[in-house]
Protein backbone atom coordinates (compact mmCIF):
# COMPACT_ATOMS: atom_id res chain seq x y z
CA UNK A 1 0.00 0.00 0.00
CA UNK A 2 1.56 3.61 -1.18
CA UNK A 3 2.34 6.39 1.34
CA UNK A 4 0.21 6.60 4.71
CA UNK A 5 -2.64 8.36 3.25
CA UNK A 6 -4.32 5.11 4.09
CA UNK A 7 -5.42 5.06 7.22
CA UNK A 8 -7.74 3.05 9.19
CA UNK A 9 -11.36 4.16 8.71
CA UNK A 10 -11.69 4.92 12.72
CA UNK A 11 -8.30 6.74 13.21
CA UNK A 12 -9.86 8.97 10.44
CA UNK A 13 -13.24 9.66 12.18
CA UNK A 14 -11.70 10.11 15.46
CA UNK A 15 -9.91 13.19 13.48
CA UNK A 16 -12.58 14.43 11.77
CA UNK A 17 -14.38 14.57 15.24
CA UNK A 18 -11.60 16.56 16.93
CA UNK A 19 -11.25 18.89 14.23
CA UNK A 20 -15.05 19.56 13.77
CA UNK A 21 -15.15 20.27 17.66
CA UNK A 22 -12.24 22.31 17.84
CA UNK A 23 -13.83 24.64 15.34
CA UNK A 24 -17.41 24.24 16.96
CA UNK A 25 -15.92 25.12 20.25
CA UNK A 26 -13.89 28.17 18.58
CA UNK A 27 -17.31 29.14 17.37
CA UNK A 28 -19.03 28.87 20.76
CA UNK A 29 -16.38 30.86 22.33
CA UNK A 30 -16.71 33.41 19.77
CA UNK A 31 -20.36 33.61 20.32
CA UNK A 32 -19.77 33.90 23.69
CA UNK A 33 -17.69 37.39 23.84
CA UNK A 34 -20.91 39.53 24.07
CA UNK A 35 -22.14 38.20 27.05
CA UNK A 36 -19.65 37.50 29.01
CA UNK A 37 -17.25 40.96 28.04
CA UNK A 38 -20.36 43.32 27.63
CA UNK A 39 -19.10 46.59 25.86
CA UNK A 40 -20.60 50.19 28.09
CA UNK A 41 -23.10 50.68 24.65
CA UNK A 42 -24.70 47.83 25.88
CA UNK A 43 -25.36 48.77 29.20
CA UNK A 44 -27.55 51.54 28.14
CA UNK A 45 -29.83 49.72 25.75
CA UNK A 46 -33.00 48.09 26.40
CA UNK A 47 -35.17 45.54 24.16
CA UNK A 48 -35.38 45.63 20.46
CA UNK A 49 -32.20 47.47 20.76
CA UNK A 50 -29.95 46.00 22.78
CA UNK A 51 -30.88 42.47 21.13
CA UNK A 52 -30.16 44.06 17.41
CA UNK A 53 -26.68 45.37 19.01
CA UNK A 54 -26.07 41.96 20.59
CA UNK A 55 -26.65 39.59 17.70
CA UNK A 56 -24.66 42.65 15.29
CA UNK A 57 -21.76 41.69 17.63
CA UNK A 58 -22.65 38.01 17.54
CA UNK A 59 -22.57 37.89 13.55
CA UNK A 60 -19.78 40.13 13.57
CA UNK A 61 -17.79 37.77 15.72
CA UNK A 62 -19.09 34.66 13.68
CA UNK A 63 -17.78 36.18 10.16
CA UNK A 64 -14.55 36.92 11.55
CA UNK A 65 -13.89 33.44 12.95
CA UNK A 66 -15.10 32.30 8.95
CA UNK A 67 -12.73 34.74 7.48
CA UNK A 68 -9.82 33.53 9.22
CA UNK A 69 -10.99 29.66 8.71
CA UNK A 70 -10.53 30.26 4.96
CA UNK A 71 -7.32 29.54 4.66
CA UNK A 72 -7.21 26.16 6.29
CA UNK A 73 -9.79 25.32 4.12
CA UNK A 74 -8.41 26.57 0.64
CA UNK A 75 -4.55 26.56 1.70
CA UNK A 76 -4.08 22.72 0.28
CA UNK A 77 -2.70 21.55 3.94
CA UNK A 78 -2.46 17.95 3.86
CA UNK A 79 -3.15 17.34 7.07
CA UNK A 80 -7.03 18.08 6.60
CA UNK A 81 -7.16 17.01 2.95
CA UNK A 82 -6.29 13.56 4.42
CA UNK A 83 -9.37 13.64 6.34
CA UNK A 84 -11.99 15.86 3.59
CA UNK A 85 -9.84 15.81 0.46
CA UNK A 86 -8.78 18.98 -0.78
CA UNK A 87 -12.13 19.35 -3.50
CA UNK A 88 -14.77 19.16 -0.44
CA UNK A 89 -12.55 21.75 1.44
CA UNK A 90 -12.96 24.21 -1.79
CA UNK A 91 -16.85 24.02 -1.58
CA UNK A 92 -16.57 24.54 1.54
CA UNK A 93 -14.85 27.15 1.03
CA UNK A 94 -17.25 28.74 -1.96
CA UNK A 95 -20.32 28.33 0.32
CA UNK A 96 -18.22 30.13 3.45
CA UNK A 97 -18.59 33.14 0.74
CA UNK A 98 -21.58 33.72 0.30
CA UNK A 99 -22.05 33.41 4.32
CA UNK A 100 -19.45 36.00 5.10
CA UNK A 101 -20.76 38.28 2.41
CA UNK A 102 -24.64 38.34 3.74
CA UNK A 103 -23.22 38.48 7.76
CA UNK A 104 -21.03 41.27 6.54
CA UNK A 105 -24.05 43.72 5.41
CA UNK A 106 -25.68 42.65 8.68
CA UNK A 107 -23.16 42.93 11.24
CA UNK A 108 -23.33 46.87 10.57
CA UNK A 109 -26.85 47.46 10.25
CA UNK A 110 -27.62 45.64 13.36
CA UNK A 111 -25.08 47.41 15.45
CA UNK A 112 -25.56 50.97 13.67
CA UNK A 113 -29.70 50.54 13.85
CA UNK A 114 -29.51 51.02 17.74
CA UNK A 115 -27.66 54.24 17.70
CA UNK A 116 -30.00 55.99 15.09
CA UNK A 117 -28.05 56.47 12.32
CA UNK A 118 -26.47 54.25 9.09
CA UNK A 119 -23.35 56.49 8.70
CA UNK A 120 -19.78 57.75 10.62
CA UNK A 121 -18.67 61.14 11.21
CA UNK A 122 -15.13 61.91 9.14
CA UNK A 123 -13.28 61.99 12.67
CA UNK A 124 -10.19 60.17 13.34
CA UNK A 125 -11.62 58.86 16.78
CA UNK A 126 -13.91 56.38 14.66
CA UNK A 127 -10.93 54.96 12.67
CA UNK A 128 -11.04 51.50 14.08
CA UNK A 129 -14.89 51.64 12.30
CA UNK A 130 -13.75 53.38 9.25
CA UNK A 131 -11.26 49.79 8.97
CA UNK A 132 -14.15 48.05 9.13
CA UNK A 133 -15.95 50.09 6.04
CA UNK A 134 -12.49 49.39 4.28
CA UNK A 135 -12.88 45.62 5.19
CA UNK A 136 -16.44 45.23 3.84
CA UNK A 137 -15.09 47.03 0.34
CA UNK A 138 -12.88 44.43 0.38
CA UNK A 139 -14.79 41.48 1.23
CA UNK A 140 -17.18 42.55 -1.31
CA UNK A 141 -14.46 43.47 -3.72
CA UNK A 142 -13.02 39.75 -3.11
CA UNK A 143 -16.97 38.33 -3.22
CA UNK A 144 -17.78 39.88 -6.62
CA UNK A 145 -13.88 39.40 -8.66
CA UNK A 146 -14.20 35.50 -7.81
CA UNK A 147 -17.94 34.64 -8.69
CA UNK A 148 -18.42 37.06 -11.53
CA UNK A 149 -14.28 36.38 -12.55
CA UNK A 150 -15.07 35.38 -16.36
CA UNK A 151 -18.01 38.24 -16.83
CA UNK A 152 -15.41 40.55 -15.56
CA UNK A 153 -12.98 39.22 -18.22
CA UNK A 154 -10.73 38.37 -15.39
CA UNK A 155 -7.43 35.89 -16.65
CA UNK A 156 -6.95 33.31 -13.95
CA UNK A 157 -3.46 33.72 -13.88
CA UNK A 158 -4.11 37.49 -12.86
CA UNK A 159 -6.68 37.18 -10.54
CA UNK A 160 -5.06 34.64 -8.40
CA UNK A 161 -2.46 36.37 -6.88
CA UNK A 162 -5.04 39.18 -6.60
CA UNK A 163 -7.29 36.91 -4.66
CA UNK A 164 -4.23 35.86 -2.37
CA UNK A 165 -3.43 39.49 -1.34
CA UNK A 166 -6.99 40.18 -1.10
CA UNK A 167 -7.70 37.86 1.52
CA UNK A 168 -4.37 38.59 3.64
CA UNK A 169 -5.35 42.14 3.62
CA UNK A 170 -8.72 41.41 4.80
CA UNK A 171 -7.82 39.21 7.83
CA UNK A 172 -4.80 41.57 8.59
CA UNK A 173 -7.50 44.49 8.36
CA UNK A 174 -10.30 42.39 10.44
CA UNK A 175 -8.08 41.73 13.81
CA UNK A 176 -7.25 45.61 13.56
CA UNK A 177 -10.98 46.27 13.54
CA UNK A 178 -11.60 43.50 16.19
CA UNK A 179 -8.69 44.71 18.79
CA UNK A 180 -9.63 48.91 18.23
CA UNK A 181 -13.36 49.04 17.52
CA UNK A 182 -15.05 48.16 20.78
CA UNK A 183 -13.91 48.26 24.73
CA UNK A 184 -14.93 44.63 24.84
CA UNK A 185 -11.23 44.18 23.73
CA UNK A 186 -9.40 47.15 24.28
CA UNK A 187 -10.39 46.83 27.98
CA UNK A 188 -10.42 43.14 28.43
CA UNK A 189 -7.46 41.10 28.46
CA UNK A 190 -8.88 37.35 27.95
CA UNK A 191 -11.34 37.97 24.40
CA UNK A 192 -8.38 40.25 23.40
CA UNK A 193 -5.70 37.61 23.80
CA UNK A 194 -7.79 35.62 21.99
CA UNK A 195 -7.69 37.89 19.08
CA UNK A 196 -4.15 37.82 19.15
CA UNK A 197 -4.00 33.82 19.02
CA UNK A 198 -6.33 33.62 16.16
CA UNK A 199 -4.46 36.15 14.13
CA UNK A 200 -1.02 35.12 15.47
CA UNK A 201 -1.93 31.06 14.11
CA UNK A 202 -3.73 32.71 10.92
CA UNK A 203 0.26 34.18 10.37
CA UNK A 204 1.63 30.92 11.19
CA UNK A 205 -0.68 28.95 8.70
CA UNK A 206 -0.28 31.83 5.92
CA UNK A 207 3.41 31.78 6.29
CA UNK A 208 3.50 27.99 5.91
CA UNK A 209 1.14 28.31 2.86
CA UNK A 210 3.11 30.92 1.32
CA UNK A 211 6.52 29.04 1.55
CA UNK A 212 4.85 25.56 -0.08
CA UNK A 213 6.36 26.69 -3.05
CA UNK A 214 9.98 26.40 -1.32
CA UNK A 215 8.94 22.89 -0.98
CA UNK A 216 7.55 22.37 -4.27
CA UNK A 217 11.16 23.66 -5.39
CA UNK A 218 13.39 20.65 -3.37
CA UNK A 219 12.28 17.91 -5.71
CA UNK A 220 11.59 19.26 -9.44
CA UNK A 221 10.85 17.31 -12.07
CA UNK A 222 11.58 17.56 -16.25
CA UNK A 223 8.84 16.95 -18.94
CA UNK A 224 9.71 13.81 -20.78
CA UNK A 225 6.63 13.53 -23.28
CA UNK A 226 4.10 16.07 -24.46
CA UNK A 227 1.98 15.12 -27.42
CA UNK A 228 -1.91 14.66 -28.54
CA UNK A 229 -3.94 12.20 -27.68
CA UNK A 230 -7.35 11.68 -29.11
CA UNK A 231 -9.38 14.67 -29.65
CA UNK A 232 -8.45 18.02 -27.77
CA UNK A 233 -6.28 15.90 -25.52
CA UNK A 234 -2.41 15.84 -24.39
CA UNK A 235 -0.74 13.35 -22.80
CA UNK A 236 2.11 15.02 -20.80
CA UNK A 237 4.81 12.99 -18.79
CA UNK A 238 7.53 14.46 -15.81
CA UNK A 239 10.15 12.26 -15.01
CA UNK A 240 11.88 13.14 -10.89
CA UNK A 241 15.27 15.28 -11.96
CA UNK A 242 16.80 14.59 -8.72
CA UNK A 243 15.43 10.99 -8.36
CA UNK A 244 12.86 11.27 -5.72
CA UNK A 245 9.48 9.97 -6.64
CA UNK A 246 6.31 11.25 -5.38
CA UNK A 247 4.55 8.65 -3.23
CA UNK A 248 0.72 8.81 -4.26
CA UNK A 249 -2.43 6.79 -4.20
CA UNK A 250 -4.04 5.34 -7.49
CA UNK A 251 -6.84 8.20 -8.55
CA UNK A 252 -5.49 11.17 -6.49
CA UNK A 253 -4.23 14.39 -7.88
CA UNK A 254 -1.26 17.03 -8.00
CA UNK A 255 -0.88 20.74 -8.57
CA UNK A 256 1.42 21.42 -11.48
CA UNK A 257 3.17 24.48 -11.99
CA UNK A 258 5.45 24.30 -15.50
CA UNK A 259 8.51 26.31 -15.97
CA UNK A 260 8.19 27.11 -19.64
CA UNK A 261 8.65 30.36 -21.73
CA UNK A 262 5.33 29.23 -23.76
CA UNK A 263 3.17 29.33 -20.14
CA UNK A 264 2.48 31.03 -17.04
CA UNK A 265 3.68 30.36 -13.95
CA UNK A 266 0.43 29.04 -12.45
CA UNK A 267 -0.53 26.09 -10.44
CA UNK A 268 -3.15 23.94 -11.93
CA UNK A 269 -4.79 20.89 -10.72
CA UNK A 270 -4.76 17.45 -12.51
CA UNK A 271 -5.29 14.07 -12.22
CA UNK A 272 -2.43 11.70 -11.74
CA UNK A 273 -3.52 9.58 -15.11
CA UNK A 274 -0.32 6.95 -13.99
CA UNK A 275 -0.43 4.59 -11.24
CA UNK A 276 2.22 4.05 -8.31
CA UNK A 277 2.46 0.69 -9.38
CA UNK A 278 4.14 1.67 -12.35
CA UNK A 279 7.22 4.10 -11.18
CA UNK A 280 9.35 6.03 -13.26
CA UNK A 281 7.56 8.65 -14.62
CA UNK A 282 4.00 10.53 -13.69
CA UNK A 283 1.86 11.02 -16.14
CA UNK A 284 -1.24 13.32 -16.69
CA UNK A 285 -3.77 13.15 -19.59
CA UNK A 286 -5.54 17.14 -19.60
CA UNK A 287 -8.36 18.14 -21.86
CA UNK A 288 -7.16 20.96 -24.17
CA UNK A 289 -10.47 22.87 -23.02
CA UNK A 290 -8.91 26.34 -22.03
CA UNK A 291 -6.41 29.38 -22.96
CA UNK A 292 -3.70 27.51 -20.55
CA UNK A 293 -4.42 24.13 -21.33
CA UNK A 294 -4.49 24.73 -25.56
CA UNK A 295 -0.49 26.11 -24.66
CA UNK A 296 0.60 22.59 -23.50
CA UNK A 297 1.81 21.27 -26.60
CA UNK A 298 4.11 23.74 -26.39
CA UNK A 299 5.85 22.19 -23.95
CA UNK A 300 9.28 21.63 -24.72
CA UNK A 301 11.13 17.94 -23.80
CA UNK A 302 13.03 19.25 -20.60
CA UNK A 303 11.22 21.92 -19.20
CA UNK A 304 10.78 21.72 -16.21
CA UNK A 305 7.55 20.89 -13.70
CA UNK A 306 7.03 21.39 -9.79
CA UNK A 307 4.35 18.87 -8.49
CA UNK A 308 2.51 20.02 -5.00
CA UNK A 309 0.13 17.17 -3.92
CA UNK A 310 -0.80 14.44 -3.86
CA UNK A 311 -4.25 15.25 -2.88
CA UNK A 312 -7.91 13.62 -3.11
CA UNK A 313 -9.51 10.93 -1.46
CA UNK A 314 -11.27 9.97 -5.00
CA UNK A 315 -9.50 6.06 -4.72
CA UNK A 316 -11.06 2.69 -4.79
CA UNK A 317 -7.98 2.06 -1.91
CA UNK A 318 -10.44 4.08 0.09
CA UNK A 319 -13.20 1.62 -0.68
CA UNK A 320 -11.91 -1.84 0.81
CA UNK A 321 -10.10 -4.54 -0.86
CA UNK A 322 -12.73 -6.59 -2.23
CA UNK A 323 -15.45 -4.02 -2.47
CA UNK A 324 -17.65 -4.19 -6.05
CA UNK A 325 -16.78 -1.26 -7.83
CA UNK A 326 -18.54 1.26 -10.27
CA UNK A 327 -16.54 3.68 -12.25
CA UNK A 328 -19.01 5.98 -14.46
CA UNK A 329 -16.55 8.57 -16.17
CA UNK A 330 -17.85 11.87 -18.52
CA UNK A 331 -15.01 12.31 -21.18
CA UNK A 332 -12.01 13.37 -19.58
CA UNK A 333 -13.23 12.18 -16.28
CA UNK A 334 -11.25 8.75 -16.97
CA UNK A 335 -8.15 9.84 -16.07
CA UNK A 336 -8.48 8.94 -11.92
CA UNK A 337 -10.33 5.24 -13.36
CA UNK A 338 -7.39 4.54 -15.49
CA UNK A 339 -5.10 5.50 -12.88
CA UNK A 340 -7.05 2.86 -10.27
CA UNK A 341 -7.06 0.03 -13.18
CA UNK A 342 -4.07 -0.10 -13.96
CA UNK A 343 -2.78 -0.48 -10.55
CA UNK A 344 -5.79 -3.39 -10.18
CA UNK A 345 -4.25 -4.90 -13.10
CA UNK A 346 -0.53 -4.50 -11.42
CA UNK A 347 -1.87 -6.46 -8.55
CA UNK A 348 -4.30 -9.05 -9.57
CA UNK A 349 -7.72 -7.53 -8.82
CA UNK A 350 -10.23 -10.30 -9.18
CA UNK A 351 -13.36 -8.08 -7.89
CA UNK A 352 -15.98 -7.68 -10.25
CA UNK A 353 -15.75 -3.97 -11.80
CA UNK A 354 -17.97 -1.89 -14.02
CA UNK A 355 -16.47 0.76 -16.16
CA UNK A 356 -18.84 3.56 -17.93
CA UNK A 357 -17.19 5.94 -20.29
CA UNK A 358 -19.52 8.43 -21.57
CA UNK A 359 -17.72 10.30 -24.65
CA UNK A 360 -19.23 12.25 -27.42
CA UNK A 361 -17.57 10.29 -29.97
CA UNK A 362 -14.90 7.68 -30.61
CA UNK A 363 -12.10 10.44 -31.72
CA UNK A 364 -12.57 11.85 -28.23
CA UNK A 365 -11.11 8.24 -26.45
CA UNK A 366 -7.88 8.05 -24.53
CA UNK A 367 -5.80 5.01 -24.08
CA UNK A 368 -8.82 3.39 -25.57
CA UNK A 369 -6.22 0.60 -26.81
CA UNK A 370 -4.43 0.08 -23.12
CA UNK A 371 -8.25 -0.13 -21.61
CA UNK A 372 -8.72 -2.81 -24.30
CA UNK A 373 -5.53 -4.70 -22.27
CA UNK A 374 -6.44 -3.88 -19.35
CA UNK A 375 -9.75 -6.33 -19.72
CA UNK A 376 -7.70 -8.92 -20.55
CA UNK A 377 -6.09 -8.41 -17.54
CA UNK A 378 -8.87 -7.69 -14.86
CA UNK A 379 -10.78 -10.56 -15.55
CA UNK A 380 -13.86 -8.80 -13.33
CA UNK A 381 -13.94 -5.84 -15.76
CA UNK A 382 -16.68 -4.96 -17.99
CA UNK A 383 -16.01 -2.03 -20.16
CA UNK A 384 -19.18 -0.44 -21.31
CA UNK A 385 -18.27 2.79 -23.87
CA UNK A 386 -20.91 5.55 -24.49
CA UNK A 387 -21.41 7.79 -27.32
CA UNK A 388 -23.31 10.95 -26.79
CA UNK A 389 -23.53 12.12 -30.76
CA UNK A 390 -22.58 9.10 -32.19
CA UNK A 391 -25.51 6.64 -33.21
CA UNK A 392 -23.92 4.07 -35.38
CA UNK A 393 -21.53 2.50 -33.56
CA UNK A 394 -23.97 -0.37 -32.20
CA UNK A 395 -22.91 0.55 -28.93
CA UNK A 396 -25.81 2.42 -26.38
CA UNK A 397 -25.92 5.75 -27.26
CA UNK A 398 -27.68 8.73 -25.78
CA UNK A 399 -27.12 10.48 -22.49
CA UNK A 400 -26.95 8.71 -19.27
CA UNK A 401 -29.75 9.24 -18.06
CA UNK A 402 -31.79 6.88 -14.99
CA UNK A 403 -33.19 4.79 -17.57
CA UNK A 404 -30.00 4.07 -19.07
CA UNK A 405 -27.80 3.55 -15.82
CA UNK A 406 -30.99 1.27 -14.50
CA UNK A 407 -30.74 -1.54 -17.62
CA UNK A 408 -26.63 -1.19 -17.65
CA UNK A 409 -26.53 -1.33 -13.79
CA UNK A 410 -29.35 -4.17 -13.09
CA UNK A 411 -26.95 -7.00 -12.19
CA UNK A 412 -24.60 -4.77 -9.80
CA UNK A 413 -24.74 -4.85 -6.48
CA UNK A 414 -26.52 -1.63 -4.51
CA UNK A 415 -23.39 -2.27 -2.12
CA UNK A 416 -20.68 -1.40 -4.51
CA UNK A 417 -18.53 1.75 -4.19
CA UNK A 418 -19.52 4.05 -7.18
CA UNK A 419 -17.20 6.34 -8.44
CA UNK A 420 -17.94 9.05 -10.57
CA UNK A 421 -15.78 11.50 -12.31
CA UNK A 422 -16.84 13.91 -15.19
CA UNK A 423 -18.40 17.55 -15.84
CA UNK A 424 -20.35 18.99 -12.78
CA UNK A 425 -23.52 19.28 -14.56
CA UNK A 426 -23.42 15.23 -15.89
CA UNK A 427 -22.27 14.45 -11.75
CA UNK A 428 -24.89 16.49 -10.39
CA UNK A 429 -28.07 14.34 -12.27
CA UNK A 430 -26.08 11.31 -12.00
CA UNK A 431 -25.82 11.40 -8.72
CA UNK A 432 -29.82 12.07 -7.78
CA UNK A 433 -30.00 9.08 -10.40
CA UNK A 434 -28.39 6.38 -8.67
CA UNK A 435 -29.51 7.45 -5.52
CA UNK A 436 -32.76 6.85 -6.96
CA UNK A 437 -31.57 3.47 -8.40
CA UNK A 438 -30.85 2.43 -4.49
CA UNK A 439 -27.38 3.20 -4.48
CA UNK A 440 -26.51 4.63 -0.92
CA UNK A 441 -25.12 8.12 -0.39
CA UNK A 442 -22.35 6.71 1.56
CA UNK A 443 -21.57 5.01 -1.20
CA UNK A 444 -20.91 7.16 -4.05
CA UNK A 445 -17.62 9.02 -4.26
CA UNK A 446 -17.36 11.81 -6.50
CA UNK A 447 -14.02 14.10 -8.08
CA UNK A 448 -15.02 17.55 -9.27
CA UNK A 449 -13.93 19.16 -12.92
CA UNK A 450 -12.10 22.69 -11.72
CA UNK A 451 -13.00 22.53 -7.90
Amino acid sequence: MPMATKRPQNIRCVSVAAIVLIVLLMLAGALAIPFLYESPSMWYKFGIAKTSLRAGKMVGMAAGLMILLQLPLAGRLKVLDRNFSLPGLIRQHRRHAWAIVLMALVHPLCVLLPEGKLTLPLEMRYWPEWMGVALLVLILAQFATTQWRQPLAIVFHRWLPGHRVTGTGIAALLIVHVLYVSETFTDNWPPRLAVLVAGGIFALIWLWVRSGWLRMHRHPHRVSRAEPIGRDCICVEVESADGAAMDYLPGQFAFVTFRSKHLPREPHPFTLTSSPSRPGSIQFAIRTCGDWTRRLDRLAIGDRAYLQGPFGRFSHLFAGSERELILIAGGIGITPMLSMLRYMADHGDKRPITLIWSNRTPAHLVFSEELDGLATQLTGLRHIPIFTDNAETGEPSGRLNRTLLSALLSENSRTAAVFLCGPPPMMKALITDLKRLGFPARAIFTETFGF
